[in-house]
């Protein structure tokens, strides 16, 4: 019998080497096990998937600097919902997107495009736009500039997301947008020749110009915003160039361009502005600085699509002209009057918002935005929802008016107008409040209005998963052809200076939605 078989032998201890190969091979087969399973994980874990691409390729175009997150701010200046919900996470694992049931006709005369930063939007409702701007590109630097931009979407990301959009709708122009708005941290110069830096202009149109087709864009959006006059001719100097550029490589040039009335006949001035060769005629209402840089009639000589951004008639950073509507019919109908005399119809589209905000009326607080999914928590409690709204006759007839001096105060501007836009009324927190949002019903009058006009197309600002889906309804019909025809505006007819109210309306119109909630807030 051996020593091993023998209990009466006694138990050798094992040397000090023998113990530290024992640990040593103990520790090499737990670790291969662990990287088994984590390899297992990674493939077979969605939520992992991400890890399969750290190896990322370069950027394409070194001038283009990537940026984690884009910097957001007011809804005319690229502002998505407040809490975050509309920001896209490029590390969340990637929802299936089925295929529409119809292809868009892309011969439509009156066409669908979107600005957007909302990716998952993007992706399920390319279908129905026959143009997506995708949000994504600014300005390197801030009171000074190289020419160079940052985008939102890394490289890979930009190359994979524009096959997947056209993988999902092999009919839509994808046009990116450059975005920068003006204010003391943030300028729009050199990169427009300011300063006599004509080679960071000439560097910016090559940047823009390369990124176009590395990525397979089909052309470019030029959103700069709220420019001093001082740079009206240097703006246009710049995009003439780039247009000629662009259309070298048969490309498309959309530029999006503030708001303007028509200015009373008898008001009509010249804006002397330091460093011009020439006044400005102030033929519009809206004398600050940036629509005395936009100049319609000479930017529609070079650009594909004009692109008005018709939103923020009542901006919720301003006491005056306090709450209201963000694009009622009447006032696109004073900025149609305006754009048609100045841009060929097919190349005008009406940009409207899918937003709108929520006031106070009789309390110290801040006005903020309010979507589709926030006029339905809304819509839980006790309110009265009005439509059309007609302003004048709500303070007629509540019995709370007298507290109402958020809004009372500026009741002249609403006198004699009902707007299409919805509105709830309603109290929250001991405060008095009113919502105005976007729902079908008034995109329907508002598309109905353009159409009227002949107008190119609306673009919405902005393509987010939150808005009413009823208006996708409406979308998959115009994008297909499907909707009935409008009666066209004669051609001396202009638009008329308000929308009344018919004097037999009835007040069944104003009536009090039932309470959808067991919480309730107080009726007043």
């Amino acid at each position: 019998m051996s020593e091993k078989e023998n209990p009466s032998t006694p138990n050798r201890p094992l040397s000090n080497a023998a113990k530290y190969t024992l640990l040593f091979a103990s520790w090499v087969f737990l670790s291969a096990i662990s990287f088994y399973l984590g390899m297992n994980l990674i493939q077979n874990d969605g939520t992992a998937l991400v890890l399969k691409d750290t190896a990322k390729a370069g950027n394409a175009n070194p001038s283009v600097v990537e940026a984690s997150t884009p910097s957001l701010g007011t809804p005319s200046e690229m502002e998505t919902k407040e809490n975050g919900e509309n920001q896209t996470n490029s590390d969340s694992p990637e929802e299936s997107v089925e295929l529409p049931g119809f292809v868009p006709d892309e011969n439509v005369s009156f066409r669908s495009s979107a600005w957007s930063t909302d990716w998952t939007a993007m992706k399920k409702t390319v279908h129905l736009y026959n143009e997506i701007h995708p949000f994504i590109y600014t300005m390197k630097g801030g009171l000074s500039n190289n020419g160079e931009l940052i985008s939102s979407w890394s490289s890979s990301s930009r190359k994979e997301r524009v096959q997947e959009l056209r993988a999902l709708n092999p009919k839509v122009k994808i046009i990116p947008t450059i975005f920068r708005w003006e204010n003391p941290k943030e300028k729009i110069q050199e990169n427009i020749g300011m300063g006599g830096r004509n080679d960071i202009r000439d560097h910016h149109i090559q940047v823009i110009v390369n990124e176009i087709m590395t990525y397979g864009y089909d052309g470019i959006d030029i959103d700069y915003e709220g420019m001093s006059c001082d740079k009206k001719e240097k703006f246009e100097e710049f995009f003439v160039l780039l247009a000629r550029e662009v259309h070298k490589k048969g490309k498309l040039i959309s530029v999006a361009v503030h708001p303007k009335t028509p200015a009373e006949k008898s008001k009509k001035k010249e804006l002397q502005c330091r460093g011009l060769s020439k006044p400005i005629a102030l033929d519009f209402r809206e004398n600050w600085r940036g629509p005395t840089t936009h100049d319609y009639a000479f930017l529609a000589k070079h650009a594909d699509r004009v692109k008005i951004m018709a939103y923020e008639l009542h901006p919720r950073k301003y006491h005056n002209p306090g709450p209201g509507p963000q694009a009622p019919n009447v006032w696109l109908k004073d900025i149609i009057t305006y754009a048609k005399k100045r841009v060929p119809t097919h190349k005008l589209y009406m940009a409207i918002p899918t937003y709108g905000y929520d006031w106070a009326l009789n309390c110290k607080a801040s006005a903020k935005a309010i979507y589709h999914s926030d006029a339905q928590r809304i819509k839980a409690g006790t309110h009265k929802n009005r439509q059309p709204t007609d302003i004048n006759r709500i303070l007629n007839e509540e019995n709370k008016v007298a507290s109402w001096r958020n809004l009372s105060k500026f009741s002249d501007i609403h006198k004699n107008r009902a707007y299409e836009d919805p509105s709830l009324w309603y109290t929250s927190g001991g405060c008095d409040r009113v919502a105005f949002y976007m729902n079908r019903r008034a995109f329907e009058e508002k598309m109905n209005l353009l159409r009227k006009y002949d107008l190119g197309g609306f673009s919405f600002w902005q393509l987010v998963t939150d808005n009413d889906p009823e208006i996708n309804v409406y979308l998959s019909k115009l994008v297909q052809g499907q909707l009935p025809p409008v009666e066209k505006a004669k051609e001396e007819e202009e638009p008329k200076e308000e929308t009344v109210l018919p004097a037999n309306e009835s007040k069944d119109a104003l009536k009090v939605s039932e309470s959808k909630s067991k919480t309730k807030t107080k009726k007043f």
